[in-house]
Protein backbone atom coordinates (compact mmCIF):
# COMPACT_ATOMS: atom_id res chain seq x y z
CA UNK A 1 0.00 0.00 0.00
CA UNK A 2 1.49 3.39 -0.96
CA UNK A 3 2.36 5.87 1.70
CA UNK A 4 0.26 9.01 1.87
CA UNK A 5 3.37 11.19 2.00
CA UNK A 6 5.20 9.16 -0.67
CA UNK A 7 5.31 12.10 -3.09
CA UNK A 8 7.05 14.41 -0.60
CA UNK A 9 10.45 12.81 -1.18
CA UNK A 10 10.31 13.55 -4.93
CA UNK A 11 12.34 16.47 -6.23
CA UNK A 12 11.20 18.07 -9.53
CA UNK A 13 13.76 18.31 -12.31
CA UNK A 14 13.53 22.09 -12.22
CA UNK A 15 14.98 22.03 -8.68
CA UNK A 16 17.91 19.75 -9.58
CA UNK A 17 21.32 20.78 -10.86
CA UNK A 18 22.10 20.57 -14.56
CA UNK A 19 24.42 17.61 -13.91
CA UNK A 20 21.67 15.71 -12.03
CA UNK A 21 19.17 16.50 -14.79
CA UNK A 22 21.58 15.27 -17.46
CA UNK A 23 22.29 12.04 -15.52
CA UNK A 24 18.57 11.29 -15.02
CA UNK A 25 17.76 12.04 -18.66
CA UNK A 26 20.69 9.94 -19.88
CA UNK A 27 19.61 6.93 -17.82
CA UNK A 28 16.05 7.37 -19.11
CA UNK A 29 17.33 7.44 -22.70
CA UNK A 30 19.40 4.30 -22.15
CA UNK A 31 16.41 2.47 -20.64
CA UNK A 32 14.20 3.64 -23.53
CA UNK A 33 16.68 2.31 -26.09
CA UNK A 34 16.89 -1.04 -24.30
CA UNK A 35 13.09 -1.33 -24.24
CA UNK A 36 12.90 -0.50 -27.97
CA UNK A 37 15.52 -3.17 -28.75
CA UNK A 38 13.63 -5.78 -26.67
CA UNK A 39 10.37 -4.90 -28.42
CA UNK A 40 12.02 -5.11 -31.86
CA UNK A 41 13.61 -8.49 -31.02
CA UNK A 42 10.27 -9.85 -29.81
CA UNK A 43 8.56 -8.66 -33.01
CA UNK A 44 11.26 -10.29 -35.16
CA UNK A 45 10.90 -13.57 -33.23
CA UNK A 46 7.12 -13.50 -33.67
CA UNK A 47 7.49 -12.77 -37.40
CA UNK A 48 9.93 -15.67 -37.74
CA UNK A 49 7.69 -18.13 -35.89
CA UNK A 50 4.53 -17.09 -37.75
CA UNK A 51 6.28 -17.53 -41.11
CA UNK A 52 7.33 -21.14 -40.31
CA UNK A 53 5.33 -23.88 -42.04
CA UNK A 54 2.80 -25.83 -39.98
CA UNK A 55 4.44 -29.09 -38.88
CA UNK A 56 1.34 -30.82 -37.48
CA UNK A 57 -0.01 -32.89 -40.41
CA UNK A 58 -3.58 -32.84 -39.15
CA UNK A 59 -3.58 -29.04 -38.97
CA UNK A 60 -1.82 -28.77 -42.33
CA UNK A 61 -4.35 -31.12 -43.99
CA UNK A 62 -7.24 -29.22 -42.44
CA UNK A 63 -5.97 -25.92 -43.88
CA UNK A 64 -5.28 -27.55 -47.26
CA UNK A 65 -8.85 -28.93 -47.37
CA UNK A 66 -10.08 -25.35 -46.89
CA UNK A 67 -8.46 -24.49 -50.21
CA UNK A 68 -5.41 -22.66 -48.92
CA UNK A 69 -2.46 -23.09 -51.32
CA UNK A 70 0.27 -25.32 -49.81
CA UNK A 71 2.94 -22.60 -50.02
CA UNK A 72 0.79 -20.30 -47.89
CA UNK A 73 0.09 -22.74 -45.06
CA UNK A 74 2.06 -21.33 -42.13
CA UNK A 75 1.35 -20.42 -38.53
CA UNK A 76 0.15 -16.96 -39.54
CA UNK A 77 -2.49 -18.47 -41.82
CA UNK A 78 -3.44 -20.93 -39.09
CA UNK A 79 -3.94 -18.00 -36.72
CA UNK A 80 -6.10 -16.11 -39.26
CA UNK A 81 -8.25 -19.22 -39.81
CA UNK A 82 -8.67 -19.55 -36.03
CA UNK A 83 -9.72 -15.90 -35.78
CA UNK A 84 -12.22 -16.36 -38.60
CA UNK A 85 -13.69 -19.46 -36.99
CA UNK A 86 -13.99 -17.72 -33.62
CA UNK A 87 -15.65 -14.70 -35.26
CA UNK A 88 -18.07 -17.00 -37.11
CA UNK A 89 -19.05 -18.55 -33.75
CA UNK A 90 -19.91 -15.09 -32.43
CA UNK A 91 -16.72 -13.84 -30.79
CA UNK A 92 -16.92 -10.06 -31.00
CA UNK A 93 -13.23 -9.50 -30.13
CA UNK A 94 -12.17 -11.91 -32.89
CA UNK A 95 -14.47 -10.18 -35.38
CA UNK A 96 -13.12 -6.77 -34.37
CA UNK A 97 -9.53 -7.94 -34.74
CA UNK A 98 -10.23 -9.40 -38.18
CA UNK A 99 -11.89 -6.15 -39.24
CA UNK A 100 -8.89 -4.21 -37.96
CA UNK A 101 -6.47 -6.50 -39.81
CA UNK A 102 -8.46 -5.98 -43.00
CA UNK A 103 -8.45 -2.21 -42.54
CA UNK A 104 -12.17 -2.07 -41.82
CA UNK A 105 -11.90 -0.91 -38.22
CA UNK A 106 -15.41 -0.42 -36.87
CA UNK A 107 -14.36 1.28 -33.63
CA UNK A 108 -15.83 4.53 -34.92
CA UNK A 109 -19.48 4.48 -35.95
CA UNK A 110 -20.06 5.00 -39.65
CA UNK A 111 -21.51 8.40 -40.52
CA UNK A 112 -25.23 8.38 -41.23
CA UNK A 113 -26.14 8.31 -44.89
CA UNK A 114 -28.22 11.44 -45.60
CA UNK A 115 -30.07 9.53 -48.32
CA UNK A 116 -31.07 6.77 -45.90
CA UNK A 117 -34.84 6.78 -45.47
CA UNK A 118 -34.56 5.79 -41.81
CA UNK A 119 -32.57 8.90 -40.85
CA UNK A 120 -34.46 11.24 -38.53
CA UNK A 121 -34.83 14.67 -40.19
CA UNK A 122 -35.80 16.21 -36.82
CA UNK A 123 -32.77 14.90 -34.93
CA UNK A 124 -30.91 18.22 -34.78
CA UNK A 125 -33.84 20.38 -33.67
CA UNK A 126 -34.23 21.80 -30.17
CA UNK A 127 -37.35 21.25 -28.10
CA UNK A 128 -38.52 24.80 -28.81
CA UNK A 129 -38.09 24.34 -32.57
CA UNK A 130 -40.06 21.09 -32.40
CA UNK A 131 -42.88 22.87 -30.53
CA UNK A 132 -42.96 25.57 -33.20
CA UNK A 133 -43.23 22.93 -35.94
CA UNK A 134 -46.08 21.22 -34.09
CA UNK A 135 -47.85 24.57 -33.68
CA UNK A 136 -47.42 25.31 -37.40
CA UNK A 137 -48.81 21.89 -38.33
CA UNK A 138 -51.83 22.53 -36.09
CA UNK A 139 -52.40 25.97 -37.66
CA UNK A 140 -52.23 24.54 -41.22
CA UNK A 141 -55.08 22.09 -40.49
Amino acid sequence: MPREDGYKNLVPLSERTKAEQRKIQESGGIASGAARRRKRALKEAADLFLSLPVSDRRKWNRLARMGIPPEEIDHQMEMIVGLQEAAAKGSAPAAALLAKLLGEDQSRPAPEDPLDGDANPLAGLTTEELRQLIAQEGADD
